[in-house]
């Protein structure tokens, strides 16, 4: 999720956190009920600020759809995927991808410590692969990550059969190399 759409869920949570809390208000004050009644019945009144009272309700009832569909439509992929044969299906759990994934990204001899592999559905039937990785200092980060890059795709697309659109790279550290001591 990229921070745009961050920002937008925080402000209208917050948005939604305050209405809300005005409604439990007016759960348990009476006068309350009367009070908005009034305030809405005078905003009303005024064309003005109807008018821009309906704006920014449609302005939410929009942020709050886009959302929605946003929450449903991305995201890390589910369970599994299917993949038909002329006998059956065969499904491949989510793990069983990522665990390929790590797997080829510590094959590829890249220099990494550590990684970490997620993986999100993508359109035609396709799949994007995000690696977070920790590497040694000795490394030549372009290089090694594209190295990286197309042993997990070539590799998810011949384990699995299921085509990889994009291959993300994260180097979020990359620490020294520890010295060996012989004895």
């Amino acid at each position: 999720m990229n921070r745009l759409v961050r920002g937008i869920l925080i402000v209208y949570s917050f948005i939604l956190a305050v209405v809300g809390f005005l409604f439990f208000i007016v759960v348990l004050n009476n006068n309350m009920v009367v009070a908005l009644t009034r305030l809405l019945y005078s905003l009303q009144a005024r064309s003005p600020v109807k008018a821009v009272f309906i704006v920014l309700f449609l302005l939410l009832f929009a942020v709050g759809v886009i959302t929605l569909v946003f929450a449903l439509l991305s995201g890390r992929m589910r369970k599994s995927r299917l993949r038909r044969t002329e006998i059956g299906t065969i499904d491949i759990g989510v793990d069983a991808i990522e665990s390929i994934a790590l797997n080829s990204a510590k094959s590829a001899q890249g220099g990494i410590k550590t990684a970490k592999a997620r993986v999100y559905s993508s359109q035609n039937e396709r799949i994007n692969v995000e690696l977070t990785a920790v590497l040694y200092s000795d490394v030549e980060i372009p290089v090694m990550m594209s190295k990286v890059q197309d042993r997990i795709k070539k590799d998810i697309e011949r384990y699995t059969g299921i085509p990889v659109s994009n291959v993300y790279v994260k180097v979020s550290r990359v620490e020294p190399v520890a010295a060996r001591i012989e004895r």
